[in-house]
């Protein structure tokens, strides 16, 4: 048995490795892509982001092109500030954000519990950020076999550089968004290319006009 969840990022691209244009909503899937995103959420028992994602896209992180169950929504929230309203909070209350201790925030607690969102603290990292292992470990407490993360780019980089991805998942757009767009990863303290992650077992798709990549991350 896992002693954590199994973790999967899946997310678009542009061909020049850019998830978004700076500080705006970029929609790179197609409508391909976004029927195997959607896919993806109902094989997984929780999809997280971060609170940037919530704060620019305010997405619900629900399956609705696709058949299958919502996955509990994650959300990490270093001091538990999101917007009021935001989508993820709203429908069957199945939303948990995670904070950091020390920056945790108690008025954002109680109005998160107030709009039905379970709150948990974890363990912050170096950068005083809700720590990877941390949220792991709360996750795998509620249950969670399965983790589908997507996003964005300083969550899906301190995934990585915790080693704690398992699949990735890219939906290639044909695009070029230059800078200065947001990158999939930031830096991983990859000094050689020996020393980068890479992916095995590839299988690529066409989604449209654009391509998915599949692939088990290796940590050499």
């Amino acid at each position: 048995m896992r002693s954590r969840p199994f973790v999967t990022v899946h997310l678009a691209q542009s061909l020049d490795g850019r998830v978004a244009l700076d500080g705006a909503t970029t929609l790179l899937s197609t409508r391909e892509g976004r029927t195997s995103a959607h896919a993806a959420r109902a094989g997984h028992d929780a999809v997280l982001v971060g609170a940037s994602t919530i704060r620019i896209d305010d997405p619900l992180l629900t399956v609705r092109e696709a058949p299958g169950a919502h996955p509990l929504r994650v959300v990490l929230a270093s001091t538990l500030s999101l917007p009021r309203g935001a989508k993820v909070l709203e429908r069957d209350g199945r939303a948990l954000v995670i904070g950091a201790e020390g920056r945790a925030l108690d008025e954002e607690r109680r109005t998160l519990e107030a709009a039905g969102a379970a709150v948990a603290v974890a363990p912050h990292d170096e950068d005083g950020r809700v720590s990877v292992e941390g949220a792991l470990a709360i996750l795998a407490e509620r249950g969670v076999e399965r983790l589908l993360v997507e996003g964005g780019s300083k969550v899906v980089t301190s995934f990585l550089r915790a080693k704690r991805v398992d699949r990735l998942c890219i939906e290639i757009a044909m695009r070029l968004l230059g800078a200065p767009g947001t990158p999939m990863v930031g830096a991983l303290d990859v000094a050689a290319l020996v020393q980068a992650p890479r992916l095995a077992n590839v299988v690529v798709e066409r989604l449209g006009e654009n391509v998915l990549v599949r692939g088990d991350v290796v940590y050499d």
